[in-house]
């Protein structure tokens, strides 16, 4: 959603007169105050438009990543980039609404099979969601790689990452090779893999 068409919706929640109180769902003596209704708008604002408002500098091609340590969706705790350590890793940053992230998530996976005995080691962390979001997203896709969680973005904030997808290419020696904002092509991607293994 355009940050043009947040700020008409937000408009128009503040400016309607056909407005319930309370509405359904909701119990309370007083209706909301302008004030609330903005911080809710803002809240929804900053979620939506894919944490442009609270990213750190973004990261570039030359760029050596912090190590996080982040839950995986199942097994162990896995530390970004050093437990892949002398491979190349593939860090894919997603969420379940977003069908081009699920696309990519399929094609990791194709790349994964195609690459893996030459060191190609991809992960796809979740940004902002539950473990169950992420599960119930992927219950019908065969993921053998592993899939992280960044329940609180922090890890994206890290990244400078402003919406998804957004993926990262390391090289063997943790530093950053390529940076692709958008749905990546699978083709592309397997290229540049191709060369930097």
């Amino acid at each position: 959603m355009s940050q043009s068409r947040i700020q008409v919706n937000i408009r128009q929640r503040l400016q309607s007169q056909h407005a319930t109180w309370p509405s359904p769902g909701c119990t309370g003596p007083t209706p909301p105050t302008r004030r609330h209704v903005l911080r809710g708008a803002l809240a929804a604002a900053v979620a939506t438009l894919g944490l442009r408002a609270i990213a750190e500098p973004a990261l570039k091609p030359g760029d050596r990543p912090k190590p996080v340590t982040l839950r995986a969706l199942s097994g162990p705790q896995v530390t970004l980039p050093d437990a892949f350590r002398g491979r190349v890793v593939v860090v894919h940053f997603w969420a379940s609404w977003c069908p081009p992230c699920l696309r990519e998530i399929d094609a990791l996976e194709s790349l994964f099979g195609e690459y893996r005995e030459r060191g190609l080691a991809p992960v796809s962390v979740n940004v902002g969601e539950t473990k169950a979001v992420a599960s119930e997203a992927l219950r019908t896709r065969k993921v053998t790689y592993p899939i992280l969680l960044d329940t609180d973005a922090a890890t994206a904030r890290l990244y400078g990452v402003r919406g998804v997808p957004t993926t990262f290419v390391m090289d063997r020696a943790g530093s950053i090779g390529v940076k692709v904002l958008g749905e990546f092509d699978r083709h592309g991607l397997g290229r540049i893999l191709a060369k930097m293994l």
